[in-house]
């Protein structure tokens, strides 16, 4: 099922002749409509006034189509379909997207208030940045702060090599260009497609860091793909290293290695 309606497209030509870039702004969602709404108003109520927001779920049995119909007018897209999973359903979103600058927010996350217009002024300062990364809290269900995170200056180094070797996406906008240039998301990927794609587009162009500027809320909860999979995700990015540096071990691979097996060792002593 694939909804447009009129309304939604005339308010994208409207928001597209205001003069201020277009951002794509891209969901991807499936059964999580406990949290889809809270998701959906941070992106809707941010006050850069430019946004085309896209909605791509896969296929949902629960309450989800019913709040994205609720504020199908102003979507410029959406679907309900079935797809292989998040990342089929981001490069669903990313080939729709007519905006110059691009992201995706997960159905359970927020955006913080004014983020899209931070990152934006950030990447207009600095045209050769591909795309600009903050600061985020990790939130539980109930929107509750449990810690803040910022991250170092990203390289395609430390990316590669150095333990830490993350960036918060919820926290980042890419330049829709310089997406385009390094490729779409690896769809044989589920956990770590985002750090696949940071690697590739370090390699085209550098990155800014905001530093302790919060730009988003990532949800950890019982569902949530990082807390009930970590074993799965730890093994695909230690995959997706070898892949582009053909290591046996370095301090990625090393780090998640160990991250299994201290999972193992807490989950023995629970048990």
């Amino acid at each position: 099922m694939t909804i447009l309606s009129q309304e939604s497209l005339e308010l994208r030509e409207d928001k597209q002749n205001s003069g201020l870039p277009l951002v794509t702004i891209i969901t991807p969602s499936f059964n999580q409509g406990s949290f889809l709404e809270r998701t959906m108003l941070s992106v809707l109520n941010q006050d850069w006034p430019n946004i085309e927001y896209l909605i791509v779920d896969g296929g949902s049995t629960d309450n989800s189509v019913a709040i994205i119909e609720k504020y199908k007018d102003r979507l410029a897209w959406w679907v309900s379909e079935q797809d292989s999973g998040q990342t089929e359903a981001i490069n669903k979103g990313v080939r729709r997207a007519h905006g110059k600058y691009v992201t995706w927010l997960g159905s359970d996350d927020v955006l913080l208030p004014g983020a899209i217009r931070t990152m934006v002024e950030a990447l207009e300062e600095n045209p050769s940045a591909g795309m600009v990364y903050g600061s985020v809290v990790f939130i539980d269900g109930m929107d509750r702060v449990i810690k803040e995170n910022s991250y170092t200056d990203m390289t395609l180094d430390k990316l590669l090599y150095h333990k830490h070797s993350t960036i918060a996406q919820p926290s980042s906008l890419l330049r829709n260009e310089t997406l385009h240039r390094a490729g779409l998301l690896d769809e044989s990927l589920s956990y770590c497609m985002d750090y696949d794609l940071w690697i590739r587009l370090h390699k085209v162009a550098p990155s800014i860091n905001l530093g302790d500027t919060v730009l988003s809320g990532y949800r950890l909860h019982a569902d949530s793909k990082t807390v009930g999979s970590y074993r799965k995700m730890a093994l695909e990015k230690i995959r997706v290293n070898r892949k582009y540096t053909n290591d046996i071990i370095n301090k990625v691979i090393y780090s998640h290695y160990w991250y299994i097996i201290e999972g193992a060792i807490k989950a023995l002593w629970r048990g």
